[in-house]
This record gives structure tokens, sequence and C-alpha cells, in this order.
């Protein structure tokens, strides 16, 4: 748990005057993503690239741009952030809005939002707040499903539904 709450301090430690509007939990929530891919592992090739896409937020894809360039993925695979468009396959995608573009993508898409409930499918990980603290929760249903391995270290951190 330690150490996952020292990779996104580290993470958050840059900073650019262009994400001042941004605000503070929103840029949590994209060192959160970013962590994620390197504490799970999903069957793909390993050179194959990682495409994060953000529903509806050019500041927060380019924060989460960034984000990425300055830090080596420990995967090994490229990771590209794109807007959601439904034009692209999706590797992760980052819902903002519970809307139909859900039904455009496909249902090997890991998904992460803000809503526990999506109209297509649930996320596998849902934030949340709680004691004014940013938190998320695992659907360990949905990551079984989707052949995801995660590592203890998330788990710990994580609520598990």
């Amino acid at each position: 748990m330690r150490y996952l709450l020292v990779v996104i301090a580290l993470t958050l430690s840059f900073s650019h005057s262009a994400f001042a509007d941004l605000k503070k939990i929103e840029k949590l929530k994209a060192a959160y993503m970013f962590n994620f891919t390197k504490f799970i592992k999903w069957d793909r090739a390993s050179s194959e690239s990682i495409n994060f896409c953000v529903q509806d937020d050019e500041v927060f894809r380019r924060f989460l741009t960034q984000l990425v360039e300055s830090r080596p993925s420990s995967s090994g695979a490229p990771i590209s952030i794109v807007m959601l468009d439904g034009k692209q396959m999706c590797t992760f995608a980052y819902i903002i809005k519970n809307d139909d573009v859900l039904l455009n993508l496909s249902t090997s898409t890991i998904l992460i939002s803000d809503f526990p409930d999506l109209i297509d499918r649930p996320s596998v990980f849902t934030f949340y707040q709680e004691n004014n603290r940013l938190r998320f929760e695992i659907n360990l249903a949905e990551a079984e499903r989707l052949e995801l391995t995660i590592s203890s270290e998330l788990l710990k951190v994580a609520k598990i539904k």
C-alpha cells in the first residue's frame, strides 16, 4: 500500500501552469489511472500499444498525456491518450458521462468511471470520495470477466466489490 501511495505522490510531483485550472481531484484520478496500468496484467501482445480513451475532457486528456510522457511505462508497451469518439480501439476508457458512447466500446475495454453502474456494463474501477479523500472500488467480477490479474498492492488500497 505504501509503495502505491509513493508512486502516486511522485507521479503528481510535476506541475504545469496550463493545468492550474484542473482540479486536484482530477489530477489524482489521472495519477491513479496511469498507475492502474502498472498494477494489472491482461492478455495482450507485449508490443501492442495501450490506448487510453478519455471522454469529453480535453484538459484532462492533455494532463494525462503529459503525465504518461513524463514517466516510463512499466508494461513496456507505449501508452496513447486519445479522446473517446467510438472510432478507435480502447484498452482503457475513462467515462465521465453515463451515455450511449459506451455502447460503441469493445466488451474487452477496461472501464474506469465515477459511476458504480454504467448503462452497458460495470466499471472495473470506480472512483468515489470518502472523508474528503479520493478512493476507488474494484469490481472483481468484471475484472475476472476481462481476465485481469490485479496486483495485491492495488487490492490492498481498494474497496472490493
